[in-house]
């Protein structure tokens, strides 16, 4: 922060301070509180001009406290009707006015501040405000409104607490709904803010004194903790003081200023267990944007970033309360920070000297276009990406259309709830090859959270950007619960069809997607299919010493992965023929050969199946190889004297013949084996690739007679 920023900050605290009423008029706080929630979130102007929206952070800083009390008793209990202050005595005002001067005095001790200083934080004037209003000499004779004294007592008290009370008491209380979330959180936000505006206003104070804290030419808050006992009491005080109430000392990104921010790890972590899910989302969202606005995110991060930034308030203000000072403080974080990306000050920081764009504002783009949900970004980026991807991201009328209003139209229909879901490009979003772990999904993958949010009332919304392996982890989830409801709520439409909720329900077959013994799910996307009705997957589980690829998932109408469920149809990733695979291939034949039990191969793979049939050509054991032929009248069939008098290939190691195999199955029931030679093969003549046709029996895949015509 530079000397510039610096001062622009204190007259924002000076002008605060000069809100602060001399007296309280509930009333009258009460009259200009619903003025500011009848503002309309956006004011529209005519285009070509710079929307900015009006921001009440608080009409007075006695509306900012208020909002947090009226209509909730979270912090603390107060009664219903009020006492009557006719069984209050000048005696008993004047135990109060005692009573209240030593809690005070307690806050005054806890941030090690003299008189003086703590008089100046702005909380702490409005608590004094309050309690002068509420219980002073002639409270009796002059009281007009209807505010007992004890609630008028609490009311003081509560404002007086400083932000690390506030915690623990909230942390105590329990869980808070929506309303008691985002009013804890008003308040708490505003008094860390008034103690970060008081701490750096010392930094200011002792400039020259905290300036030779430097490490190879820059500021550091680490040599200035070192060094804090040459350093007057006051900064002394203020670095113990810091972190006991959520706040940190760290230096600016050019190493030029100290600034205090806010530090809330030791908090956030029981805090997030009791408040509101979205409208926590605010407290994460201010340690990245505090309250002076997009500049130090702006300052801290790469631009490449920023678009998770824009994501993630998007998501905070379509899912919160909206007549809150917090909704109307991001609004226009949102808006300054959309117009950054889209429309910076100097358009040669977007463009080269080729009009194409560079690659960070690209990256941004991208990543815009694939924001799940409902989402006025996507929906305004999804033609002007299309658009850059077919000029070769050069700069073009798309882009010189684009209007900042649209977003805001897009906004307001989101917030209406009138916008459509975004398309997601999946082809984009998802990974290579992913892997995943069955033993600890809630733990590693955040699937917990993802169930208990989607159990609540099964919004498919809450399904919208999740990958077609994190469903199959929360129906494995689910599972584990018994919750029968969420699994058929991951089922597919086609699926539904085919099946009745009841049978389902009561039917552990239909239920049983995911075999028993399996510990890892795989995604490839290789098994990324688009046919004319649907995109399609299949995800690969263990199924022996093998991944099948058989559990389907459909992309449905709404953009939401799905579960078809098992599908004999897949193609496997390639199985290297390598002395691991031999050995596989050994176990079986030793199973087989000695009684050509039929049974013992029913959950070999295609490939194992494969591979057996030239081991035991290898082996030349070919009553082993006749007897994995398929024995079905519908098939050719050859006697065994025949086949056995018959030439048969000669193959010395088939790790020498083959590099690998890979199975297709092209209608139901029926596939082949893809065998890629080894070069130096002397068999099959000149082909590099041989199809080896299977069919699939009850005990398994057999090759029909002459699989490889």
């Amino acid at each position: 922060m530079d000397d510039k920023q610096l001062e622009e900050r204190l007259n924002l605290l000076k002008s605060s301070y000069d809100r602060l009423p001399s007296s309280v008029d509930t009333d009258e706080i009460l009259r200009k509180i619903e003025d500011e929630n009848r503002m309309a979130p956006i004011e529209r102007k005519d285009k070509g001009f710079k929307w900015q929206k009006i921001t009440v952070w608080a009409v007075s800083i006695a509306s900012v406290f208020i909002i947090g009390i009226l209509g909730t008793t979270f912090l603390h209990d107060i009664n219903e009707g009020t006492t009557n202050d006719q069984t209050y005595s000048e005696d008993d005002i004047k135990k109060l006015e005692t009573q209240y001067e030593r809690e005070r005095l307690k806050r005054q001790q806890m941030l090690q501040l003299d008189k003086e200083q703590f008089a100046t934080l702005e909380f702490v004037q409005y608590a004094d405000t309050i309690f002068a209003a509420q219980i002073s000499p002639g409270t009796l004779e002059g009281k007009n409104d209807d505010l007992s004294i004890k609630d008028g007592y609490q009311f003081a008290m509560e404002r007086l607490k400083l932000p690390s009370e506030m915690v623990e008491e909230t942390i105590n209380k329990g869980k808070l709904d929506e309303g008691q979330s985002i009013s804890f959180i008003h308040e708490f936000i505003a008094k860390s803010e008034h103690l970060i505006n008081f701490y750096e206003s010392l930094l200011y104070d002792h400039d020259a004194l905290v300036q030779s804290a430097k490490h190879d030419g820059k500021l550091s808050e680490h040599i200035l903790i070192a060094n804090r006992y040459n350093m007057p009491e006051e900064i002394q005080s203020m670095i113990e003081v810091l972190p006991k109430q959520g706040l940190k000392l760290t230096v600016n990104a050019d190493g030029t200023a100290f600034q205090v921010v806010p530090d809330w790890a030791l908090f956030t972590r029981d805090l997030f267990t009791v408040l509101d899910e979205n409208e926590s989302r605010y407290l994460s969202l201010y340690s990245s944007i505090p309250g002076y606005g997009i500049a130090n995110l702006l300052e801290e991060q790469d631009f490449s970033v920023l678009g998770y930034y824009l994501g993630e308030i998007e998501f905070t203000l379509l899912n919160t309360m909206q007549d809150t000072g917090m909704h109307f403080r991001f609004e226009n974080y949102y808006f300054d920070l959309a117009e950054t990306i889209l429309f910076p000050s100097d358009i040669n920081e977007m463009f080269n000297e080729n009009n194409e764009i560079n690659t960070d504002t690209r990256m941004v783009w991208e990543s815009l276009v694939n924001i799940p949900g409902v989402s006025p970004i996507a929906t305004l980026m999804k033609p002007v990406v299309a658009s850059m991807n077919a000029s070769d991201w050069k700069y073009n009328e798309t882009y010189k259309l684009l209007d900042i209003e649209q977003l805001r139209d897009y906004y307001i229909m989101a917030l209406e709830g009138s916008l459509e879901t975004t398309k997601l490009d999946w082809f984009s979003i998802l990974p290579d090859g992913e892997e995943r772990s069955l033993e600890t999904p809630y733990a590693l993958y955040g699937v917990h959270e993802l169930y208990k949010e989607f159990n609540r009332n099964f919004d498919p919304l809450v399904l919208h950007g999740v990958g077609p392996i994190e469903t199959i982890l929360l129906y494995y989830y689910a599972d584990g619960e018994n919750n029968r409801e969420v699994m058929w709520e991951l089922m597919s439409s086609a699926f539904k069809k085919e099946h009745d909720k009841k049978d389902f329900i009561d039917n552990p077959t239909l239920q049983n997607i995911i075999r028993e013994g399996s510990k890892n799910l795989y995604f490839n996307k290789d098994h990324l299919i688009q046919d004319e009705k649907y995109l399609k997957t299949y995800i690969g589980q263990e199924k022996g010493n093998q991944v099948s690829y058989d559990l389907l998932l459909y992309l449905e109408s709404d953009d939401i992965w799905r579960i078809h469920g098992v599908e004999d149809y897949f193609v496997s990733n390639p199985t290297l023929v390598d002395e691991n695979f031999v050995q596989q291939v050994h176990g079986l034949y030793k199973l087989f050969a000695g009684t050509h039990d039929q049974t013992i191969l029913k959950e070999a793979t295609p490939e194992e199946i494969v591979g057996l049939y030239y081991y035991s050509n290898q082996l030349k054991d070919y009553e082993t190889q006749y007897a994995l032929y398929i024995k079905d009248e519908e098939w050719i069939q050859i006697p065994k004297e025949e086949y056995m008098s018959a030439p048969h290939l000669n193959i010395d190691d088939i790790k020498s013949e083959f590099t690998k195999m890979e199975f297709e199955e092209t209608s139901k029931g029926e596939g082949y084996v893809k065998l890629t030679r080894n070069p130096d093969s002397r068999n099959f003549g000149d082909e590099k690739v041989i199809g080896f046709q299977l069919i699939k029996t009850e005990n398994g895949w057999r090759p029909p007679f002459m699989p490889t015509q």
